[in-house]
């Protein structure tokens, strides 16, 4: 799915009945008591769940992931085909870090079995480590990175040489307030 790129956001144009137009700046001045997300692709259809749906992301709009999902579902699972939820339990969400060092995440129900975790910080210049991962649960730190370089020696004898090496250092950082997409999946499971 594409996201609109407008040269002038918010300006619509006024055709009047006598024909003449205006151009004018649209501002929302609805007073919002909870402000909601916006609509735009990074809300209703990712790239990623384009590609997990085994679409193309530049022409698969929402509908058609809504019609992929619910031939699946009618079909009583998978066959094998791409996007075969099958035997497969997972859970996504969004988990806002809650200090320094290594924080614990509870998911909202068990798994069968112990599942896969992958995590992503949203604008972070780091990693996000994952560790002691349970049917019930993992943990988790955000570690910035910092390099270096070290030698190793490459020969030995009458004529040694040497040979640069990076080194990556991990440090936890004390970030608060920063975004963690997670996943969690059990191939075999079912929740």
């Amino acid at each position: 799915m594409r996201a609109r790129q407008a040269l002038n956001p918010g300006r619509i144009k006024l055709t009047f009945e006598d024909g003449s137009t205006k151009y004018a700046v649209m501002e929302r001045a609805d007073n919002p008591v909870v402000e909601g997300d916006p609509l735009n692709p990074y809300t209703l259809l990712k790239d990623e769940t384009c590609t997990m749906l085994g679409g193309n992301p530049e022409t698969m709009v929402p509908d058609d992931a809504f019609q992929m999902l619910a031939a699946l579902a009618a079909s009583g699972g998978g066959n094998g085909d791409v996007g075969d939820l099958e035997d497969t339990a997972f859970e996504v969400g969004v988990i806002t870090n809650s200090g320094a060092g290594w924080n614990s995440f509870k998911f909202r129900e068990p798994f069968e079995d112990t599942p896969n975790v992958v995590c992503q910080a949203e604008a972070f210049d780091g990693i996000v480590q994952v560790q002691n991962v349970t049917k019930d649960g993992f943990q988790y730190c955000l570690r910035t990175q910092a390099s270096g370089t070290y030698y190793v020696g490459a020969s030995t004898g009458t004529t040694p040489s040497h040979s640069a090496a990076t080194l990556v250092n991990g440090s936890t950082t004390t970030a608060t307030a920063v975004k963690i997409r997670y996943m969690a999946i059990e191939y075999g499971g079912e929740r």
